[in-house]
């Protein structure tokens, strides 16, 4: 409608009025398609397509750990073990993530037993939402797979609420922390963060973001184990689940920096200036002392992280580098476009 690409600040349906002030009777292109097929060859032969329930046929975009990245049409109750063959995904995957990057996770034997179909994904614990269908192979770290989407949905917030703009880079770096040996103590706070912004968001963006971390956390158990008890999978993150072209500057606010704020109690005098100029990561408890926020700080809050210390009057704060943790956003190894076939 020509202003900026944010919601409005009050709710109103698209029925009443969308582009423009205008009404929005439809604003899905496959349902339009959909439609012109069932006027053209009506209703009794368009029912007879797919199952009886879901009629018709649905587009998918099949990605990931695909040899053969592909938008393809297929009736309603084909087998998604078919689909994904077609696609060349590998036989066995490690999980493959139904609905795109606000859907869920399902294991490789609920991929071999499910069909195309809303009904049958989400009685196998997944969602057809979007038809993005993107499986991932054994040789790629899951958790580190979805701490790159984690931070692209943090990035991608237009920051006109708290649970988005705040709380999708916080689970995004508690995500982070899981990965880079924070223990149970980090689990348990990416935990508490999922469940904060849940229905509390102007937009949907919040909930579905915490969807796919809680189906991340829910999906792979073995691995999740193995990062918060032994410091690690073992396996590197080859960046198989594609994402836009790397515009870094809005994805890099919402990544960790890998630096923590640390205050020497014997010289903090309770001023309270940190929590003025950083009021995301310092409160005051109280007894009027700051009480730090248990996660690295984000890249977008690094510089009044910084202006914090510089102003405390006691010198008495201070950003620790933690030693020895890895990129929270590894690199981009052989990303394929969604659809493209192209690397």
């Amino acid at each position: 409608g020509g202003g900026p690409a944010l919601p409005p600040g009050r709710r109103e349906r698209a029925a009443e009025s969308g582009v423009s002030g205008a009404p929005t009777l439809l604003s899905n292109a496959e349902t339009y398609a959909q439609l012109a097929v069932a006027a053209r060859i009506g209703a009794r032969r368009y029912g007879h397509t797919g199952l009886p329930g879901e009629p018709g046929t649905v587009l998918l975009t099949l990605s990931g750990a695909v040899s053969r990245p592909m938008v393809i049409e297929v009736p309603t109750g084909v087998p998604l073990r078919y689909v994904l063959q077609l696609a060349g995904a590998p036989p066995l995957p490690q999980g493959v993530l139904t609905g795109g990057y606000h859907g869920n996770w399902i294991d490789a034997m609920t991929s071999h037993d499910a069909v195309v179909s809303r009904e049958s994904l989400a009685a196998a614990g997944g969602a057809l939402g979007a038809g993005a269908i993107l499986p991932i192979g054994p040789e790629s770290c899951p958790l580190g797979e979805s701490l790159r989407v984690a931070n692209w949905l943090a990035a991608e917030t237009a920051g006109q609420c708290g649970p988005c703009k705040l709380g999708l880079p916080a689970a995004a770096g508690g995500l982070s922390d899981v990965l880079n040996g924070g223990g149970p103590a980090a689990l348990e706070a990416l935990r508490e963060v999922t469940r904060a912004v849940k229905g509390r968001g102007a937009c949907k963006h919040p909930d579905g973001s915490a969807r796919f971390l809680t189906s991340t956390l829910s999906a792979f158990t073995d691995d999740l184990a193995a990062h918060v008890l032994d410091g690690g999978c073992g396996r590197e993150t080859l960046g198989v689940l594609p994402l836009p072209a790397p515009d870094r500057q809005g994805l890099e606010e919402s990544i960790p920096s890998g630096g923590r704020l640390a205050v020497d109690w014997t010289l903090c005098q309770g001023h309270g200036l940190c929590a003025d100029i950083v009021p995301e990561l310092i409160g005051l408890g109280p007894d009027g002392y700051p009480a730090l926020a248990d996660a690295a700080v984000p890249m977008h809050l690094r510089g009044r992280a910084q202006r914090a210390v510089r102003r405390c009057p006691a010198l008495a704060l201070r950003i620790e580098q933690e030693a020895g943790g890895r990129p929270a956003l590894p690199p981009v190894i052989g990303r394929k476009a969604l659809g493209s076939g192209r690397n």
